[in-house]
């Protein structure tokens, strides 16, 4: 077998590949071979037609593609692995000829990824903005626990800021209702109030059997075309001013929580905010090396990649809106075409460079992906899945691409954590 590659300037290839007579003579015998195994032929037994009766039966040209079909997958891995070539997607076989008892000669065309010139990502001095716990991180942890197991009491006073109401509404622009505008027996927390600017801001003061009105002013960003600044008026009757009543903050509280003590509990609260800022660092940094080395890094993405990746975001985002049930198309025009095409453009070259750049310092670096790696990844999967890891791999082997996937994935996890222990990072 020979082949030879040419490469344009698109990043297409054309792969022309030569199999030598003899064996290509060799796999059109077997595929009679195979066919005659498995066809009917009037007046002979299953599999005991002779070779030039089968042939006959079958058709020489479904022979030729048979041959094709077995042949080309292997000897075009063999071009690519002989000629060092990245494709970016699968080959299409263009042409062949094939006479048996002659040579046989395809030709196939396949896009290539682009070269990508790297820029420095190992000994790189970075800077990255810290995060730091609050110093009452620990008393703000404790209050949002308090909060979860407090209780709602009603009282005989006016409400305050920090009150929980309950309250019929009804809006107003002018004489005109507004649609969705009304509502009975609506629980507002005033301290985390939903409602346009000045609603809850308009309740404080105010005591259970009051009826009265709120003047307020939608937002020129609202969602709403025809309410975007508007004037408009709520008409209120409010039921019940209820305060929150905190537990308090003993050993009791604690073992709601599950813990055995307030101690504990504290010990709990600190492991957990320690943890979080130090994923929030290691976050930081990684887009700061990872920022870095895309803003000193050439690749010049071609068209076709940039489309497919378009078009893979356009389907993302169309499932997207399907499963929280809106209209794709509505969202795309509330937004405008240009403003969504524009955006989805950047995130598709963002998606590429990314992909590329991981993938060329796994190769520079030497960065290898294991057995184990793949088996631990897919534990760490069923355990987030819950179920048996035998059961999510027997899953995983019913698609071919899904262990693709999980191979990017942790090659990706392999760098990040590679440009973190290779580079210096200074918080500013």
């Amino acid at each position: 077998m020979t082949n030879t590659v040419t490469i344009n300037d698109k990043n297409i290839a054309t792969v022309d590949i030569t199999i030598d007579a003899k064996t290509a003579k060799e796999a059109y015998e077997r595929a009679i071979k195979a066919f005659g195994a498995n066809v009917n032929i009037a007046g002979f037994r299953k599999g005991k037609a002779p070779s030039n009766i089968v042939e006959k039966y079958v058709g020489e040209d479904r022979l030729k593609a048979e041959v094709i079909d077995r042949l080309f997958p292997m000897e075009f891995q063999k071009a690519i692995d002989d000629n060092k070539l990245n494709i970016a997607f699968r080959p299409a076989l263009e042409k062949y000829e094939f006479n048996v008892g002659e040579e046989l000669k395809m030709t196939a065309t396949v896009e290539l990824k682009p070269e990508v010139k790297i820029g420095a990502f190992k000994d790189v001095e970075v800077e990255y903005t810290e995060y730091k716990n609050e110093e009452n991180a620990i008393d703000n942890e404790l209050a949002q626990t308090q909060k979860r197991f407090s209780t709602l009491e009603k009282v005989d006073r006016a409400a305050t800021d920090k009150d929980t109401v309950v309250f019929d509404f009804d809006g107003y622009v002018g004489e005109e209702k507004i649609e969705h505008g009304a509502g009975e027996n609506y629980s507002l927390d005033l301290s985390n109030s939903n409602f346009i600017p000045g609603f809850a801001e308009g309740l404080v003061g105010h005591s259970a059997g009051e009826e009265f009105a709120i003047d307020v002013t939608f937002p020129a960003d609202y969602h709403e075309e025809k309410l975007k600044g508007a004037n408009a008026q709520f008409k209120i009757k409010l039921h019940e001013v209820k305060e929150r009543i905190l537990p308090e903050l003993n050993d009791e509280l604690a073992k709601k929580v599950g813990k055995d003590s307030l101690v504990a509990l504290k010990e709990d609260i600190q492991k957990y905010i320690d943890d979080y800022a130090k994923n929030q660092n290691e976050r930081a940094k990684s887009d700061a090396i990872f920022e870095k080395i895309v803003e000193t890094t050439e690749i010049v993405i071609q068209d076709s990649m940039l489309d497919r990746e378009y078009e893979a975001i356009m389907q993302e985002a169309k499932a997207s809106a399907m499963q929280q049930g809106a209209d794709f198309d509505k969202l795309v025009e509330a937004e405008g075409k240009e403003s969504v095409e524009a955006r989805f453009r950047d995130e598709a070259e963002k998606r590429i460079k990314n992909s590329l750049i991981v993938e060329k310092i796994a190769q520079v670096a030497d960065v290898k992906i294991e057995q184990q790696d793949i088996m631990e990844h897919i534990n760490q999967m069923a355990a987030m899945y819950g179920m048996p890891a035998v059961q999510l791999f027997e899953e995983l082997r019913k698609n071919p691409n899904s262990f693709a996937a999980i191979s990017q994935q942790i090659t990706a996890s392999k760098v990040n954590q590679y440009l973190l222990d290779n580079n210096k990072f200074i918080a500013k």
